[in-house]
């Protein structure tokens, strides 16, 4: 009766054991998730008011003025700074747009940008985005891309003259 009252209380504790370490994490494990996932609630879009969750390839959050503002394209974030008047594009604190090869998250600000192409986005012409000059020349020549910008390049002038 000893043994099996010490067999039942040893599986007891193992298992338990188990339980209990497959499913806690330690502070550590909880600040590496917080580092590693994305922050955003991704909204109707700031400029035409679309719901950027119909497009997550075309998606772009910039943070401005400790404010995170959701875009339905880079066209709509483009069209945004290009307005003076909101003070977004001098407050810039982190941009992401959404690379077109890969479709992850880039840094918006480091982008390059093919115009007058093929393929459009869910508002028509667009500022299509690429991590890697190559990658923007490579779809600049499959899908009769017009131009490469960087994000610096980009200013009311060219939007005006990109989208019209």
């Amino acid at each position: 009766m000893f043994k099996s009252l010490k067999l039942t209380f040893f599986v007891f504790i193992s298992a338990s054991m188990f339980f209990y370490s497959c499913t806690t994490t330690t502070k550590k494990d909880e600040q590496n998730i917080e580092s590693t996932e994305q922050k955003y609630e991704w909204t109707d879009c700031q400029n035409c008011g679309m719901p950027t969750n119909d497009f997550p390839n075309w998606q772009v959050m910039l943070k401005a003025n400790s404010k995170n503002l959701a875009f339905c394209a880079p066209r709509c974030m483009f069209i945004h700074l290009a307005d003076s008047s909101n003070n977004v594009a001098t407050s810039i604190e982190k941009m992401e747009v959404t690379d077109y090869y890969t479709t992850q998250k880039i840094d918006g600000t480091t982008a390059f940008y093919v115009t007058g192409s093929d393929k459009t986005s869910p508002m028509g012409k667009d500022f299509v985005p690429f991590s890697k000059q190559e990658d923007a020349q490579s779809f600049m020549q499959e899908h009769n891309g017009k131009k490469i910008y960087s994000f610096e390049e980009i200013n009311k002038d060219v939007v005006v003259l990109e989208l019209k």
